[in-house]
């Protein structure tokens, strides 16, 4: 019975994002300042008398972080972009269901079977559907469903 309810669906979901700045506003604003704002007023760091951190130590950390912080705001960018441009969508037919996954700027199609999932994590705080395989996680960004509808349709038939 279980093999049935796999070879009767087949449904495609669009994964595009609208542009390549959806919900990245703040992580952007957030790196810049992290780089910018120690560069032009340094702080350290103080409890009552004791200095624990100072300006430069602290400045320093902020900076690397702002650093980091925009590189991958700007690899998530790189993807959507990629996901843009050339298409992406979600297809689940019967057991399998093959997703995009971008790779050196082009978007490949790789696939895993619905019965291989060992579990799937929500995280609501990051917006991303995480599923664990016995080889590898495969994320999917729930920003890039044409609607949270669709994407709850998605969850539901992974289980």
């Amino acid at each position: 019975m279980e093999k049935e309810k796999f070879e009767s669906i087949n449904k495609t979901f669009n994964y595009t994002p609208n542009s390549v700045f959806t919900n990245q506003w703040s992580s952007l604003a957030f790196g810049i300042g992290m780089v910018v704002v120690p560069l032009i007023y340094p702080f350290g760091l103080r409890i009552r008398r004791v200095h624990i951190l100072s300006p430069t130590v602290l400045s320093t950390i902020l900076v690397i972080g702002g650093i980091l912080l925009l590189w991958f705001t700007l690899q998530s960018m790189r993807k959507a972009k990629a996901l843009i441009a050339q298409g992406g969508t979600i297809k689940v037919e019967g057991n399998r269901v093959t997703y995009p996954s971008i790779e050196k700027g082009k978007v490949e199609y790789r696939s895993f079977l619905i019965s291989d999932i060992e579990y799937i994590k929500d995280d609501e705080d990051e917006n991303q559907c995480k599923v664990s395989l016995p080889d590898k996680y495969v994320i999917f960004e729930i920003k890039y469903f044409d609607s949270y509808d669709e994407f709850e349709e998605f969850r539901a038939i992974l289980g």
